[in-house]
């Protein structure tokens, strides 16, 4: 994981409004949420121990960086690495099956680490 990758985490886990190149976490009530080139990728939502995850409405394109991000906050508050790419394609691994990762998707994981 890269080091802008642990801070994040860090920022996200200890409920903290934190900033730094391209990323950002902001906090509002009991929700942290993760920005990437100012755009809003993901949300932990405390109340509901869930990792929400935003592939389009305001995150225009897939990069491996979004992915990277998306990864390191599944791995930590979900335990899963969800996120990748086949032959170009954007793919997310749910408990039922993989599938095609459209902009515009959201999904929801069950965030144990909260």
């Amino acid at each position: 994981m890269r080091k802008i990758e642990h801070a994040m985490i860090a920022a996200v886990s200890n409920h903290r409004n934190w900033s730094s190149a391209n990323t950002r976490v902001e906090i509002k009530g009991p929700h942290a949420m993760v920005f990437l080139h100012g755009n809003h990728i993901a949300t932990l939502n405390r109340l509901d121990k869930a990792l929400e995850i935003y592939g389009g409405r305001d995150c225009r394109w897939f990069s491996r960086t979004t992915f990277s991000r998306l990864n390191a906050l599944a791995l930590q508050f979900c335990g899963i690495r969800p996120f990748y790419t086949r032959k170009h394609v954007p793919m997310i691994s749910t408990p039922t099956r993989d599938r095609e990762w459209e902009l515009g998707d959201f999904y929801s994981f069950n965030a144990c680490g909260c």
